[in-house]
């Protein structure tokens, strides 16, 4: 989370108010008496955060965005309560419509008309909350709820503008698709960070850097929890024999529980999971140009028996297709970056028994006979 310096005067200009000289900061968390409040429903209640006006006496006089003195706002503020009230009494009528079928019925939580009524519960709660000023106040401002449907919505909506883009562009552009996977639907933000640094899909990393295992956030825009495979494969490997290149596993771990409320998959703050195949630091071997090393994130129909996987999985003769169907997995993101030799490469290569740290690649121009 950030805090962000934000001058009073300026602020108030927005809010619309008296203008007054005094700097101050206003933090993500608690900053000008921030309070927010959920109810049974999901949909979050309004808070006192907001603007102040300058009295005759000098003296500072808080004005919450709910009290401002606008009569065309308040009707507007109006109109949107009484949206959401409707939007919450749906809510209530369909939840104890669902546990009527669930009970007298027999119906499970997986079945088909169950798991719709959840779904459309779910949209309710985004329509109950889309237009509050409050919630995107809040939201701008980084105080969020990670349980809140409304503010899942917000950052899904966020990351399709910005990120997914620039993230399709990099896998599309450097041909990670198709040559990894014939196609990859991203539904999930991957956020890879090696010792502390984010890493932005197609950056060129140093070999001193991707030695260690990476801290790998997945967060999800829905509120359920998954499990999740994470799968890092070289599609670069030179395989001078066959005059091609080969593909490499360097990583996969299995059963990662992953939620709104548990974004980290590998790291400090994850919950355990199952290393399938230990890390293998990324290398490339010396005159063969830079290596892709794409991680998709896969989402498992359910636990994976890690013994009958580890058999099946062969780290110099691996491709991401086999893996998937053999294993029914479902891809929803991924990254990717690359690495080239450098000055660092023969160092880790022999530190970690990588052959090749003496072998040098080159080109053979294709010689047309007379």
């Amino acid at each position: 989370m950030s805090t962000r310096t934000l001058s009073a005067s300026s602020s108030i200009r927005v809010l619309g108010a008296a203008r007054f000289h005094i700097v101050r900061s206003i933090g993500v968390a608690g900053g000008l008496g921030t309070r927010s409040t959920a109810n049974k429903s999901g949909a979050e209640d309004v808070g006192d955060v907001g603007g102040a006006e300058e009295t005759e006496g000098g003296r500072l006089r808080m004005r919450t965005i709910e009290s401002m003195p606008f009569q065309t706002y308040q009707l507007a503020l109006d109109i949107i309560h009484k949206d959401r009230q409707e939007n919450l009494k749906r809510i209530a009528k369909e939840r104890e419509t669902l546990e009527k079928l669930i009970k007298y019925k027999g119906l499970t939580h997986n079945d088909r008309r169950i798991v719709s009524m959840k779904q459309q519960i779910e949209r309710w709660k985004i329509y109950a909350d889309a237009n509050n000023p409050r919630i995107k106040y809040n939201f701008d401002c980084g105080i969020i709820s990670m349980d809140k449907p409304i503010y899942l919505n917000f950052l899904n909506k966020k990351w399709r503008q910005r990120n997914r883009p620039i993230l399709m562009q990099r896998l599309e552009t450097m041909h990670v698709i198709p040559d990894v996977l014939p196609n990859i639907n991203p539904i999930v933000d991957v956020r890879v960070h090696f010792k502390g640094r984010k890493v932005q899909p197609g950056q060129m990393l140093d070999s001193l850097m991707v030695e260690e295992f990476p801290t790998v956030r997945v967060i999800p825009f829905k509120n359920e929890e998954i499990l999740c495979t994470i799968a890092v494969v070289d599609p670069d490997v030179p395989d001078p024999k066959r005059d091609k290149f080969r593909y490499r596993c360097h990583w996969i771990v299995s059963n990662i529980p992953i939620s709104p409320a548990q974004t980290t998959a590998v790291g400090r703050l994850a919950k355990p999971a199952d290393t399938i195949v230990p890390y293998l630091p990324p290398h490339a071997q010396k005159g063969v140009p830079y290596h892709r090393y794409a991680m998709i994130v896969f989402r498992q129909p359910g636990k994976i028996d890690r013994a009958t996987l580890e058999g099946n999985v062969n780290r110099d003769n691996f491709t991401m297709r086999s893996f998937q169907d053999k294993n029914k997995l479902c891809p929803i993101g991924a990254s990717m970056w690359r690495v080239e030799w450098d000055s660092h490469t023969k160092e880790i290569m022999q530190k970690h028994g990588l052959p090749g740290w003496d072998t040098m690649y080159k080109r053979i121009k294709d010689v047309v006979p007379p």
